[in-house]
């Protein structure tokens, strides 16, 4: 049984101090201004996954030296401390239909997400604060819709084709509004989910018979993305990455499918590469603070009603 966490962004630097404590995170992070060029990179360790057609090649142990750093020893998570850039590697589990995510957890969410990765996602929010990147908040409904916020994060997906050619797109490109067919413009944002406190529900019936806090009692701390929610194109608390727009599967005025043509087919190894882009950011919060002040406050229609269009062009590449 869930309580509410008042601590949600002390206790995710307290997973960054644990991973730099265990030694898997190098001890000078910073942030960048823009998007590092992505190069063919090479992996750090040559698995029988990197070894399958069509799979990104594996990374230079040599790189190390020059900033690659790998997080988990059983994960394939990477964070490159020179060129600012979180790295994963995963796999196309869905080329067609509705999409809520363009990436979830391996095991969770692959029905309604184009690549599956096989990381814990509170490691790869470690990875990205590691390299200097600011998150946010959640989406919010109540009293009225407030839009994840947090760094503008690019995101990049590499893989090899069947004439051995490395290919690198944009994973919007796989992405496309149902209605229209337009290939989503939308930038994603790093509001980095919540942790939620798992108590027993008699447990917290006895405090509350006793006039205690259930938030005091003790109990596991979870990472709310862990259910698979990695990056989102449907708005989730629970995301780690998500949309600064109004976007919900009850919203008919906006959601996402998969853009067939444009992606691998199913099975095909890929690199994704999650970069801050702080320029795009800036760009992002001026704007939203601009509207905010142009605007007298008013009560947004509910999340099934939600109009992004006027509220959100902000939010597109640029």
């Amino acid at each position: 049984m869930p309580t509410d966490c008042h601590a949600t962004r002390n206790v995710s630097r307290f997973l960054l101090v644990l991973l730099l404590g265990a030694g898997m995170l190098p001890m000078t992070v910073g942030a960048q201004e823009d998007a590092a060029p992505v190069a063919e990179t090479k992996s750090d360790e040559a698995s029988e996954e990197a070894a399958q057609p069509n799979a990104p090649k594996p990374l230079d142990p040599k790189l190390a030296a020059n900033g690659l750093h790998k997080l988990m020893e059983n994960e394939p998570v990477w964070i490159d401390t020179k060129r600012k850039m979180v790295i994963m590697d995963g796999e196309i589990c869905l080329r067609k239909g509705s999409l809520e995510m363009f990436a979830c957890l391996r095991g969770t969410k692959e029905h309604e997400s184009i690549v599956a990765i096989p990381v814990q996602a509170h490691v790869v929010h470690a990875g990205l604060l590691a390299i200097g990147a600011k998150e946010g908040e959640p989406v919010s409904w109540e009293p009225e819709y407030t839009p994840p916020t947090g760094e503008v994060i690019d995101v990049l997906v590499q893989w090899t084709d069947e004439n051995d050619k490395l290919n690198t797109v944009r994973a919007q490109e796989w992405v496309r509004e149902a209605q229209g067919k337009k290939v989503m413009s939308y930038n994603w944002v790093f509001p980095g989910s919540y942790f939620w406190k798992d108590v027993p529900l008699v447990e917290i019936q006895k405090a509350e018979k006793a006039g205690i806090d259930p938030n005091t009692l003790p109990g596991k701390m979870v990472y709310a993305a862990e259910g698979g929610e990695l990056i989102c194109v449907s708005n989730f608390r629970s995301s780690m990455l998500d949309l600064p727009v109004p976007s919900t599967d009850a919203n008919n005025n906006l959601w996402f499918e998969a853009n067939t043509d444009e992606i691998p087919p199913e099975g095909t190894k890929v690199r994704v590469f999650l970069i801050p882009n702080k320029g795009k950011t800036a760009k992002l919060e001026a704007a939203q603070a601009a509207r905010k002040q142009a605007k007298p406050a008013r009560k947004e229609a509910a999340p099934t009603e939600a109009k992004p269009d006027e509220a959100a062009s902000e939010s597109r590449d640029n």
